[in-house]
């Protein structure tokens, strides 16, 4: 009697299978019936949820390939010679299901590796912190001012690792080496738009502990500054008028950085700015692929939607790349290519 398991004979029907759990918002049992139409395989829901979970690092392999001949991902500058470049963030998702409850999938992502190296689906109402994930030493952790606090500074440094943080106003109290407290405006307003700067300073521990703190800044240009300012006006006319702070809006007008790194201005400058090509990534997913409806709070199953949801996106950027599409199929390639699958 032939096993379940074999009746997926090569990698085209792998693949096949992967595609119609992808582009059916993540639903085994329509995925075994898009077999049993598409192939003549007969291969029950149990199967292929193990055969979907076995193959997030195969899609992985695949999406890192894609990206790299589109040119998404991005070379390693060699001032970071051996080092990992980790970027940590979270995004609320919808759950497919009845209830339709909101998680929020927390990620640590290799920047130029171009993979997960942590992901964990928590309820809505659990923080972002670097607290969660487990550091590695040797390795620069990069996230948002969300993440910028005394807890999670301790939490990287103690796993022998490096930080560079969106520096968080109000967060903590910065200091001079005299242990009296400073503020970080004064250091910055004499700065000309795009130019950088750097000074060092302290923050304290609870037991009253100096730690060494390096903040690099750069002043935004005017067109950054005035949109800046008008998405700060918006945020406060939908929270009921409440306007910020006079010196966070002006902080607003500067890139600041916190980090324990030692290299130039620039070169943390421009790490920092690599970050943002990959949110484009994300932000091509959730909108153009649905991958905000996450099907299932395993870690196997998320990693293997994730990546699958990764390849589909570099796949229609290769066919929109190579096939002359009319402008009012560009918006529906993906369920072009969902088609193409299907059979």
């Amino acid at each position: 009697m032939q096993r379940e398991s074999d009746v997926i004979r090569n990698a085209e029907s792998l693949l096949r299978l992967n595609m119609l759990y992808t582009a059916n918002n993540g639903s085994f049992q329509t995925t075994s019936l898009g077999m049993a139409l598409t192939e003549d395989v007969k291969i029950s829901k149990p199967a292929v949820a193990k055969r979907i979970r076995n193959s997030r690092e195969w899609l992985r392999w695949m999406a890192m390939e894609l990206c790299a001949e589109q040119g998404a991902t991005i070379e390693k500058p060699a001032f970071l010679s051996d080092k990992n470049v980790q970027l940590v963030d979270a995004t609320d998702e919808t759950t497919n299901g009845k209830n339709k409850d909101i998680w929020r999938l927390h990620y640590v992502f290799n920047l130029f590796g171009f993979h997960a190296t942590d992901m964990e689906l928590t309820s809505a109402k659990e923080g972002e912190r670097l607290t969660r994930h487990t550091i590695s030493s040797n390795d620069i952790y990069i996230a948002d001012r969300v993440y910028c606090t005394i807890n999670s500074i301790e939490h990287v440094l103690s796993g022998g690792a490096d930080f560079l943080l969106r520096f968080k106003s109000k967060a903590f109290n910065l200091y001079n080496e005299a242990g009296e407290r400073i503020e970080i405006l004064p250091a910055l307003r004499s700065l000309s738009n795009l130019e950088s700067s750097d000074f060092r300073c302290f923050y304290k521990l609870p037991c009253g502990t100096l730690r060494p703190l390096r903040i690099v800044a750069m002043k935004k240009e005017a067109k950054a500054i005035e949109d800046s300012k008008r998405k700060m006006e918006r945020k406060a006319s939908k929270n009921q008028g409440k306007q910020a702070h006079a010196d966070t809006i002006e902080l607003n007008e500067y890139i600041t950085l916190a980090t324990s790194l030692e290299y130039t201005n620039e070169q943390i400058l421009e790490l920092y700015r690599a970050r943002w090509q990959i949110e484009q990534v994300f932000h091509r997913l959730k909108s153009l692929f649905g991958y905000g409806n996450v099907p299932s709070k395993r870690d196997d199953t998320v990693k293997a939607w994730f990546y699958g949801k990764l390849m589909l996106a570099a796949l229609c950027e290769s066919i929109l790349k190579r096939v002359p599409f009319p402008p009012e199929y560009n918006t529906k390639i993906a369920d072009v290519v969902g088609a193409q699958f299907m059979g």
